[in-house]
């Protein structure tokens, strides 16, 4: 699955920094706070379609002919249609060639009160400064869950420039949009709390985890023993120890690991961000992808900027 996009990511990243310092990426506040699990009730392994799976504790299926695209900037995603050139340096170029956003706000464990005043206090009037224009707000509740949810719609002089749907789970969820389409729709009304629905969300997000922060103490001796076998025999430790040299410049930034793209039942892929809070501009992007081997996630590829160290060449699993 191959998205053609045209984008001048140093520039955009510095605009959506900003734009997050100042709560109006997406017309809310942005935070981050894991939930803990409630009642588990089926395995990430036994899934058959394409998921986005947040470390804040929520997922949703990524609609046919679309494809999640968490490395703009950390937290948050942009699913674009497959096979269609997309050439973009501002948000509102994204949005108006159809991209959709998703992002964590903040944590009101799901209590409808505070979700409502939060809503109509906070996002409403950010909404509406944020495109010097007016904001209306409608609340409703989720027939297949009873989970309450709002849109709020942006408006300047009469039309519309963006939509949100935002969703009260224990860590509210807007998903962003400028067109009221079938693939928004979709995707809002499958956001959901991860560790809710996956018996092994707990487990995988510490795999990812884990080898994010072995990668970035340059622990290659434990990341080749715990790999897919397919990657011991096609790389090497050494291997590791040059590709890390030749992209240097990442260990002296901050990791952070949003989430994962679980594409079939057998692969995921976590994409690091490498941040300098004072210079956005250097901020690297690394990619770690799994595969099953055992009924565990085993490291199957490591690309870093400058270069790539993967397994055995073969057919991705069905």
């Amino acid at each position: 699955m191959i998205i053609k996009l045209e984008v001048n990511r140093g520039g955009l990243r510095w605009v959506v920094a900003l734009l997050l310092a100042v709560g109006l990426f997406f017309g809310g506040f942005y935070a981050h706070q894991t939930i803990g699990p409630s009642k588990p009730t089926q395995q990430i392994t036994d899934q058959k379609n394409s998921y986005y799976i947040s470390f804040d504790d929520y997922y949703y299926e990524i609609p046919k002919q679309k494809a999640a695209d968490d490395k703009l900037v950390p937290g948050g995603q942009f699913l674009y249609n497959t096979g269609v050139a997309i050439k973009a340096n501002s948000l509102e170029s994204l949005f108006n060639d159809g991209a959709i956003a998703v992002q964590a706000l903040i944590p009101l464990n799901a209590d409808t009160g505070a979700f409502e005043r939060y809503v109509n206090e906070s996002v409403k009037p950010s909404a509406a400064s944020a495109f010097k224009g007016t904001a209306e707000v409608t609340f409703d509740t989720r027939k297949k869950d009873n989970v309450r949810v709002a849109e709020v719609v942006s408006k300047k002089d009469g039309a519309v420039i963006r939509r949100q749907y935002i969703v009260n789970l224990p860590q509210s969820v807007a998903v962003i949009s400028k067109d009221d389409g079938e693939a928004f729709r979709k995707i809002g009304e499958s956001v959901s709390q991860a560790s809710a629905k996956f018996s092994d969300y707990e487990k995988m997000k510490l795999q990812v985890l884990s080898q994010s922060f072995m990668l970035s103490n340059r622990m290659f001796d434990d990341m080749y023993r715990l790999a897919h076998e397919d990657f011991r025999g096609a790389a090497s430790v050494d291997a590791l120890n040059r590709l890390a040299d030749k992209s240097k410049e990442i260990f002296s930034l901050e990791a952070k690991v949003s989430g994962v793209n679980l594409t079939n039942k057998d692969e995921m892929s976590a994409t690091i961000h490498y941040t300098d809070p004072e210079k956005p501009a250097n901020n690297k992007i690394g990619t770690l992808t799994f595969r099953k081997a055992a009924g565990e996630w085993k490291l199957f590829t490591l690309q870093l900027p400058n270069g790539t160290v993967t397994g055995a060449t073969q057919e991705p699993p069905k």
